[in-house]
């Protein structure tokens, strides 16, 4: 896809758009048909104003056949109604640019928080009204300012609380037809408790004090607290600088290191990233568990402090050795630590730098019992130790072990570990001492497989397609569909007419009828379920009465009935998911109470887009499905990778918006979502109130995702370890849903099987 072409479909729309305005100024009243077309070029200049370089040419030619339609269904009218006298078309009107907002920044000061807007771009005036409210993080308002200038910097008037704040800012604009909103948040800023500051010392930015809580023969234990006397915010990027005899600086949170006489010490990092230490604006932080060798600090062993190469005051076990008066000496807070045996820091997460491999570990012939003899050289053995279960450390330890001089017997229960569906691993790491420096020993990596169980069974759902192949995919057999696919969707009834299903497993080509029906009754006696799904791109259904309501059900009954279906998915898109749903909505409900009748494991599932999971601008279609046959349901798959084009993206807790090109955090998020519901984390974007739907139950919730990289415009990806770790911290939040979808089995196959490759060994 090109500029080009994306510039061509933007002026067809545009001559379209006239016609329509032209036509409407001939009827004299309101008219059903006109309203049924107002709502069918909201939607499409929706999707095309949504439409990028970036799209998929399937989406892309899904927009183009839906213009083509409306296109018809204007001329058609047009024709339909007497013309006293020839048309005159008024003057063309400008095209609307929509307007964009930048960023919505947020600022507290003094406990009172401002907000303002930036890189507005509204090159024909349109925003008339900015309303910004000021919440609390879990979304309660506390006050709200409106103004006409969006380039205005409001300050509200409430004096704030320790906690986390943040700004929804509604911009309203004119519109094609009517007045039109957009909707951005802020970052997410905290409020924090007041902390008394010592005051500055001199014209220092900085005072740093070191504090000795236990020392030995040849070492020590110290805590660093660092307060800024300036209004910078150096954030994680800032350095301390000091001159020591001592050696050997350590404590997992921190970087230390020394040339010559001068010790450099920074923040370290966590497993994503993120400092453990900040300093902001007149802000500090204390650092405690660092370990040492040679003499305590004193004031004869540690002197010219500086903090990013400027110099700052220094305290000594509470005596001002540099830059000024000495404060209030704090009591020690820290308890008395055995000088023998330094403090021991596990990370939370794999792996741990440093660490010496032994190997150690297996499993029992039933898999029951974790065995082992750990050899550990160092003197003194830790009876601190910790488990890792896919690479994050557990908080119990159901080690049971002897020690027999630097030997380690090891046993362990595999019941008593909290794995996660699917393979496992699972590692121990011990630590050793040796002249006071503490050495961690990392065992080999077993892998722990835990069967499905629960709720419900889990399922591998994969569209098949009986057309033939999508760009460069070919066509896949469907009896050579993989066995781990237990459930294949066949794609898809349509409908020319936009109301009489239709079916055809010839248009690949590659099949007839006949054989086509054998391939089906073959599968399903290998222990597939073979199901037909409804819609997609060409699959667009009007129906407006009772009358069409039998033609589509008889129609779809006839289908699942001559191919012998034992299932019905639903993934009506287009103007079949607008308002005006009591018929449709009927006609499926009575579908599968028609099979289930027949079959109580007749299988109803269903697709829907994020779009369609929202009530306002997008039509109520599966908002009312759901409602009304929520029991009946047997998997719900949403399209996670059609988020983007609704503008609504999950928080990931700390006002980051996440969309879903970053799949290892969208994935948790928007599942957790989908099971809370109104009670899920904080969203925002241009649509706030997310499913109205209610909480989807975890065991029909699974999760649907593209097979690779082409097989979906936004949200595909070839990494998929990145699925694997997202399915994890679903799991790790406590969340068992059913399993996967993918579009599609020929993209999968073109991916020489990745998706099921990597997802089957977790649910299967």
């Amino acid at each position: 896809m090109n500029t080009l072409e994306i510039q061509n479909i933007k002026s067809h729309f545009s001559n379209v758009l006239n016609h329509y305005n032209n036509l409407k100024k001939r009827f004299v009243d309101a008219s059903n048909e006109l309203e049924s077309l107002n709502i069918q070029l909201i939607e499409l200049k929706n999707k095309i104003n949504s439409l990028n370089m970036e799209s998929s040419i399937i989406y892309f030619f899904e927009i183009k056949e839906l213009l083509s339609n409306v296109e018809k269904n204007i001329f058609d009218l047009d024709v339909d109604i007497e013309t006293p006298e020839p048309p005159v078309d008024p003057p063309v009107e400008p095209e609307i640019i929509v307007p964009t907002i930048g960023s919505i920044e947020l600022n507290i000061t003094n406990k009172k928080a401002s907000v303002s807007t930036k890189a507005i771009s509204d090159s024909q005036n349109r925003i008339n009204q900015v309303t910004y409210y000021l919440k609390t993080s879990v979304r309660n308002t506390i006050e709200q300012k409106t103004t006409t200038n969006p380039n205005e910097i409001i300050t509200f008037t409430t004096v704030l609380t320790p906690g986390d704040y943040i700004v929804e800012a509604i911009f309203s604009y004119r519109g094609a037809q009517s007045l039109e909103q957009i909707i951005k948040s802020s970052n997410l800023v905290t409020v924090k408790e007041d902390v008394i500051i010592p005051p500055p010392t001199g014209d220092k930015i900085a005072t740093l004090k070191l504090t000795s809580s236990q020392s030995w023969s040849n070492g020590f234990s110290a805590a660093i607290e660092l307060i800024s006397h300036s209004t910078e915010n150096f954030g994680g990027n800032w350095e301390i600088n000091f001159d020591s005899p001592a050696t050997g600086l350590s404590q997992w949170q921190i970087n230390a290191s020394k040339t010559g006489s001068r010790f450099s010490i920074t923040s370290g990092t966590d497993w994503s990233g993120a400092p453990h230490f900040n300093l902001g604006p007149n802000g500090n932080f204390k650092i405690d568990g660092i370990n040492g060798t040679g003499a305590p600090f004193d004031i004869n062993v540690a002197s010219n402090a500086t903090l990013n190469g400027q110099p700052i005051t220094l305290i000594i076990n509470g005596e001002t050795v540099e830059g000024g008066t000495t404060p209030p000496v704090e009591p020690p807070i820290d308890p008395p630590v055995d000088p023998e045996i330094p403090t021991v820091n596990f990370p939370e997460k794999l792996p741990l730098i440093g660490a010496t491999d032994v190997e150690a570990i297996y499993l029992n012939g039933d898999n029951t019992q974790l065995l082992g003899t750990v050899s550990i050289p160092s003197l003194n053995i830790h009876t601190e130790y910790a488990v890792y279960v896919n690479g994050f450390k557990i908080t119990t330890k159901p080690v049971e072990f002897t020690r027999r001089s630097s030997m380690v017997n090891v046993s362990l229960a595999v019941a008593s570990l909290p794995l996660l569906t699917g393979n496992n691993t699972v590692q121990l790491v011990f630590a050793g001492t040796n002249n006071s420096i503490v050495t961690y020993y990392q065992t080999n990596i077993l892998t722990i497989k835990k069967e499905p169980s629960g709720n419900s069974k889990k399922t591998l759902v994969g569209y098949w397609s009986s057309w033939g192949g999508n760009g460069p995919t070919s066509y896949v057999d469907l009896e050579a569909t993989p066995a781990e696919y237990d459930t294949i969707v066949v794609s898809f009834i349509e409908a020319p007419d936009h109301l009489t299903p239709v079916f055809d497993p010839e248009a690949s080509k590659q099949v007839t009828k006949a054989q086509f029906k054998e391939k089906v009754a073959r599968m399903k006696a290998k222990g597939h379920n073979v199901i037909i799904a409804i819609g997609g791109q060409n699959g667009v259904f009007h129906i407006k009465s009772e009358s069409d309501k039998q033609i589509f059900k008889n129609g779809v009954i006839n289908i699942i009935e001559e191919y012998g279906f034992n299932g019905f998915d639903i993934d009506l898109e287009g103007q079949s998911a607008q308002n005006g749903t009591t018929y449709v909505v009927d006609a499926i409900k009575e579908i599968i109470e028609y099979f289930r009748a027949k079959d109580p494991n007749f299988i109803y599932s269903m697709a829907p887009e994020v779009a369609y999971l929202i009530s306002t601008g997008f039509g109520t279609l599966y908002i009312d499905l759901i409602k009304k046959t929520k029991h009946l349901i047997t998997t719900i798959h949403p399209q996670y990778y059609n988020a983007p084009g609704t503008g609504v993206y999950p928080f990931d807790g700390s006002g980051v918006v996440i969309d879903c090109k970053n799949q290892a955090k969208f994935i948790p998020e928007f599942t957790e979502a989908l099971i809370k519901g109104h009670d899920g984390p904080a969203w925002g974007g241009q649509y706030a109130q997310l499913f109205p739907i209610g909480p989807i139950p975890q065991e029909i919730l699974a999760i649907g995702l593209p097979a690779g990289v082409g097989a979906a415009g936004t949200g595909a990806i070839n990494d998929m370890n990145v699925y694997v770790e997202a399915w994890r911290e679903v799991q790790r939040r406590g969340y068992d849903v059913k399993g996967f979808m993918t579009w599609s089995i020929d993209w999968d196959k073109y991916h020489n099987w990745q998706f099921k490759n990597a997802v089957a060994p977790l649910i299967k």
